[in-house]
């Protein structure tokens, strides 16, 4: 009787999902914006695990040393999403570029992005050229391994659509030099991400961000006195990022199971110091009342088939004793 007893409790478990694999996992590679430089926060990348697929969104400093800590080797990227082709999101392409021939990876890397994506890949092979050549001669890399399957994004719309995964890119708005900036949207069995890339507030975002399970979104915040000190600067940097005012009107319009907060920009100057994460979370926190959270590097984000959204143990310890109470159920 014990052992039927045991047997129906697991079945019950199994039956509600508590040992169901998340539909899609996502980790914060790293959170940074261009001018921060920290063994804390490194270059904006984030890394979305689905059906077997590892989906690589921008690679910003140390992005490469990043993957190998979130577990991702190199030969399962099945292909590399550029927002925009500002340095902070490219500077760690080189390295993945490199290093994944001589790590085992035979095909080459899908690259999709701006239509100036092809001078990026253009300009990877040409300097890698030498290396690549003496390699090859070494017999230590796959010659095909070293070329770059370049998909430049020309409009709006599915640029990916293999295995049930979609990756949807759509415009938004990093200022009046940057254009076109994508963001990305991941779709699979009914369950979603979105990536806002570099971007302030703008009504296209929240409009393919409707019915979202997590929106990762950027930020740029200051203290009021340092607003106060440099009001022309903080007006320069809120053309083309977003306020947590922003960012709140965001989540309030498009109201995610979850929110996280990436590519940070603490902006600070003249003995001032920058705003800390707590009062980052509270400015927004009190214009929005739903769940969100200021990401960390390698924090992942995992979304289960009901659409409720949990982040896991290991990365809850970077948030402290509230963080393991961040699991949001329900569905759109």
């Amino acid at each position: 009787m014990k052992v039927k007893s045991i047997l129906l409790m697991v079945l019950m478990f199994v039956s509600l999902g508590c040992f169901a694999a998340p539909s899609i996992q996502v980790t914060l590679l790293g959170t940074a914006s261009a001018t921060t430089i920290s063994s804390q926060r490194y270059g904006m990348a984030t890394v979305v695990r689905v059906n077997g697929k590892a989906l690589l969104f921008d690679a910003g400093r140390g992005a490469l040393i990043r993957l190998h800590e979130a577990g991702v080797d190199l030969r399962d990227i099945s292909a590399i999403f550029i927002t925009h082709l500002h340095s902070d999101h490219l500077t760690g392409l080189p390295d993945i570029y490199a290093t994944a021939p001589i790590r085992g990876r035979n095909v080459p890397f899908d690259l999709y992005g701006p239509p100036d994506i092809t001078r990026v890949a253009d300009g990877l092979k040409l300097m890698f050229a030498p290396n690549n050549a003496i390699r090859e001669k070494d017999n230590e890399i796959n010659a095909w391994a070293s070329n770059i399957i370049v998909h430049p994004i020309t409009k709006e719309g599915v640029v990916y659509d293999q295995g049930g995964v979609k990756v949807t890119a759509f415009l938004v708005d990093h200022g009046q030099n940057v254009k076109p900036a994508f963001g990305y949207r991941v779709d699979y069995q009914g369950r979603s991400v979105v990536i806002s890339g570099d971007t302030r507030y703008t009504a296209n975002l929240v409009k393919h961000s409707q019915n979202v399970d997590l929106l990762i979104h950027c930020v740029v915040a200051a203290r009021p006195e340092m607003i106060a000190a440099v009001p022309d600067t903080m007006n320069h940097l809120y053309g083309y990022l977003a306020s947590p005012d922003d960012v709140a009107r965001v989540l309030n319009e498009t109201k995610p199971h979850l929110g996280v907060l990436s590519h940070i920009t603490l902006f600070a100057g003249g003995g001032i110091a920058p705003e800390t994460d707590d009062m980052l979370h509270q400015s927004i926190a009190s214009k929005y009342k739903g769940n969100f959270l200021v990401g960390h590097d390698l924090e992942t984000y995992d979304i289960f088939a009901d659409g409720h959204v949990e982040l896991d143990k290991q990365a809850a310890n970077t948030h402290g004793d509230d963080a393991v109470s961040v699991s949001l159920t329900g569905s759109h």
